[in-house]
């Protein structure tokens, strides 16, 4: 009796888990990342790189001829200064003038510096660790898609207060949270590891991509240097609207991504197959 009774609770757990719909993408997540990631006993290490290379060859040709814009594009909207100028007049409302450009400065050589690093030293250890680029792909399109969402459905519901801002502004603020999340958030890493993997892989012009970055960097600093008047220009009301666009476009961008993602796997487990 003790022991079913046990069994009873135990299962009446498992239902009131099962039924709440975040634990239950979670766990959805989970398995689409461990079927990604989970290596194949009987697929070679070749077999799978040139599955991908195919993929992403045929993915890179119907593309528009601005592919490369398209990879612009795609830094603009998860590193570029969208998100920066709300945030950064915020930080620094308290502060001189000379500390604002400190700050922004510091923040622009900070984040370049690592975001040219993990452009540069990513792949290695992507490669040292044997992370297929599907793997990445699904990773980066899961919390982009998470992020997106809750950047969509935020505007549904109540409006939170704005936090106030700090009393005693300081340099101690650019790494955190100035650069990290801000200017550079978890999937934006990810997205500038998986572009460098694929262009590496197939187009073997990885300056060019550097030199995007580098753009988009300067355009964060220029965001930054310019945060006020910018704030003049675009009103709360614009702002909110560009942000449920932004949230949009990376939706569809990370629900893009992830459907790529399974069909790497796809062709992976079709090519063993049919060898």
């Amino acid at each position: 009796m003790r022991q079913s009774r046990q069994t009873r609770q135990l299962l009446k757990t498992f239902r009131a888990i099962a039924s709440h719909p975040m634990i239950s993408l979670l766990v959805v997540c989970s398995l689409l990342v461990i079927l990604v990631t989970s290596p194949t006993p009987i697929a070679t290490a070749s077999a799978i790189e040139d599955v991908d290379g195919i993929l992403i060859r045929e993915y890179i040709s119907t593309t528009k001829e601005g592919s490369i814009s398209s990879v612009f594009t795609i830094f603009f909207l998860t590193i570029g200064p969208l998100k920066i100028v709300p945030t950064f007049v915020s930080l620094t409302a308290n502060a001189d003038d000379t500390l604002r450009k400190k700050m922004a400065f510091r923040g622009f050589w900070i984040s370049t510096l690592v975001v040219m690093l993990t452009a540069l030293f990513g792949i290695g250890l992507l490669d040292k660790y044997g992370i297929p680029i599907s793997a990445l792909m699904m990773a980066a399109g899961i919390v982009l898609f998470l992020v997106a969402l809750s950047m969509v459905m935020a505007q549904y519901g109540s409006a939170a207060p704005p936090p106030s801002p700090p009393e005693n502004p300081s340099l101690d603020l650019v790494v955190t949270p100035l650069i990290f999340p801000t200017i550079l958030t978890p999937y934006g890493i990810a997205i500038v590891m998986l572009i460098m993997s694929i262009l590496k892989k197939v187009v073997g012009n990885e300056v060019l991509v550097l030199g995007m970055l580098v753009l988009v960097m300067v355009l964060n600093l220029l965001s930054m240097l310019y945060a006020r008047q910018i704030l003049k220009v675009l009103k709360p009301s614009i702002l909110k609207v560009l942000g449920l666009v932004l949230g949009i476009i990376q939706l569809s961008l990370a629900i893009s991504w992830i459907f790529t993602a399974i069909r790497m796997e796809a062709l992976v487990i079709r090519s063993i197959l049919t060898s």
